[in-house]
């Protein structure tokens, strides 16, 4: 009895062990991982890693099913194209999917899901696309991929910045350095955008009269918050005007307006009013911004007036 018993349990595990076949979904394995590595090539900008995940004869197919595809080479040369006109562009950690799956014809294909976001330096402006790709792997190289997202909107921004005038794409530039020269506290480079007698006010009070002071002034936020960024979130040019709406964040881990660092983080909106010349160079600069909002965050107490 116990022999046939002993049968029967081997005759069930072999007929399992037959069933089972190949594994046929799966969010983990090397295809996978081949996938992930691509997305992180194409973040960093490492284009030789990046094509060097597709096989010679790869098939790309984005925003269509027809069998016209493009190659590995002629889609990365497209994506640099594309992304020179971005100060900054990734994939949102969340959320991001991954899954593998084995077709009826035994292909293995992998589906990504995830939102990418881009920040054209021209303007600043923010774009979030949702994009979803399939991508055919076997002998650990890419043989077709197929991409899914909507461009309109991006590719619309884009064409109306090409079409804008010489003297608004010099502003543009010139605000573009503005930005970058405050994050980077680069104040030779705010300097060369600048005329030699440039002042800035704040709320109506004159806070600098050349490049030199005004670098000061950078030098007391930087000092005060060492994470100190702004971003421009919009801006209107109206001849050799540009009206700026910005956003600062930073936390206070220095002495700051002569009160020891109180490790807290500020953030604050404000207004901007730039007045260029006719070589795209900073004249003046009007801001305005709510002091107050920035104390409280900070924990100050204000006096009670007398």
């Amino acid at each position: 009895m116990k022999k046939i018993i002993t049968i029967g349990i081997i005759a069930i595990l072999f007929i399992t062990c037959q069933s089972k076949g190949p594994e046929r979904y799966s969010t983990t394995g090397p295809e996978i991982d081949l996938v992930k590595e691509l997305i992180q090539n194409y973040e960093a900008g490492d284009w030789d890693n990046w094509i060097s995940h597709y096989a010679d004869t790869a098939k790309i197919h984005h925003n269509t099913w027809e069998e016209t595809s493009t190659t590995p080479a002629e889609t990365r040369d497209g994506f640099k194209t594309n992304l020179s006109a971005l100060s900054s562009y990734q994939f949102d950690d969340d959320p991001i999917y991954y899954e593998k799956v084995l077709t009826d014809e035994g292909k293995t294909w992998v589906n990504f899901w995830g939102n990418w976001r881009g920040v054209i330096a021209a303007n600043g402006k923010e774009f979030t696309i949702p994009v979803h790709l399939s991508i055919n792997i076997e002998d650990g190289k890419i043989q077709e991929e197929f991409g899914m997202y909507d461009l309109t909107a991006f590719t619309m921004e884009m064409n109306s910045l090409n079409n804008m005038s010489v003297d608004e794409k010099t502003v543009l530039s010139s605000i573009q350095k503005v930005v970058e020269a405050w994050n980077k506290n680069d104040k030779a480079l705010f300097e060369s955008i600048s005329v030699k007698d440039f002042i800035r006010n704040g709320n109506g009070l004159r806070v600098a009269n050349n490049p030199e002071e005004y670098g000061g002034f950078m030098d007391l936020y930087h000092g005060a918050f060492p994470d100190f960024k702004v971003v421009a979130d919009n801006s209107v040019i109206m001849g050799n005007t540009a009206y700026i709406n910005w956003t600062v964040t930073g936390t206070n881990t220095g002495e700051f307006m002569g009160n020891p660092a109180t490790n807290k983080k500020i953030k604050t909106h404000g207004l901007s009013v730039w007045t260029f010349n006719p070589e795209g160079k900073v004249v003046q600069e009007n801001a305005f911004s709510d002091n107050l909002e920035v104390y409280k965050q900070l924990g100050y107490t204000m006096p009670t007036p007398q």
